[in-house]
């Protein structure tokens, strides 16, 4: 069975995941499309990088995932779709695609830019370019005729110190940083404490632990990090 991964900025309960939707189905009516999140911080590539790698990691092969987090959309970005490690990703090469790329065991088999139709919305590229894309690869269509076939490489996240990628809804920050790391500094708050699991950390103090995606991560056993030490995706971290 068809299946597409949808992941953008909009925000849910957003009309346009609705309208993006119904582009899906049209395209490919039997596809089953799983809501990876929208609520994407919005504009951010990097948090949205994140969340897109995160969430996508454990689908079979064949999956199409179309993620939508373009604050240049209409500009000199170019709208791609690829194959990657057996599956398909289709949106805006402005970088979303760089935590996907960077982790993966092997590089994009191929890659084409899509066209833009003539007379399309200059403003809603997720609706006219990506999601027909999209519905095309899950209903069966090869990549290589939904565009002109790119020679160059696809857009990499930008080099960075190391930082917070995404907060989650209970505030703990997923930083950037792999183990082992015994101390950060987080917006000028030291972290010195570490435990392996929520249930051995001493209550309401700042602490480090492992998170079940590989990163480093900073919580408060039944409260909030990102309150406590004033902290958002984005924000630096640096290793004591």
């Amino acid at each position: 069975m068809p299946l597409i991964t949808l992941t953008t900025d909009f925000g849910e309960g957003s009309p346009y995941v609705a309208v993006m939707k119904g582009r899906l189905l049209a395209g490919c009516p039997d596809a089953t499309l799983v809501d990876v999140s929208h609520s994407v911080p919005p504009f951010d590539i990097v948090a949205g990088a994140f969340i897109l790698w995160a969430g996508t990691q454990h689908f079979g092969l064949g999956a199409v995932h179309l993620a939508v987090v373009d604050p240049g959309v209409g500009g000199a970005r170019r709208p791609v779709a690829f194959e990657l490690a057996g599956s398909c990703y289709v949106g805006p090469d402005n970088g979303l695609f760089g935590m996907v790329l960077a982790e993966a065991p092997s590089s994009a088999s191929a890659a084409v830019e899509l066209p833009r139709p003539p007379g399309v919305s200059a403003t809603f590229e997720g609706r006219d370019v990506f999601a027909p894309a999209a519905a095309a690869l899950a209903a069966g269509r090869p990549l290589e005729s939904l565009g002109r076939r790119l020679s160059d490489g696809l857009s990499r996240l930008p080099a960075r110190s190391a930082t917070v990628l995404w907060v989650d809804r209970f505030g703990n920050l997923v930083t950037s940083l792999r183990p082992p790391v015994s101390a950060l500094l987080v917006n000028g708050h030291e972290v010195r404490h570490t435990a392996r699991t929520f249930g051995e950390a001493p209550p309401g103090t700042p602490f480090l632990y492992v998170g079940s995606l590989g990163f480093v991560e900073v919580g408060v056993r039944e409260s909030r990090a990102d309150e406590r030490l004033g902290a958002v995706p984005g924000t630096p971290v640096e290793v004591l």
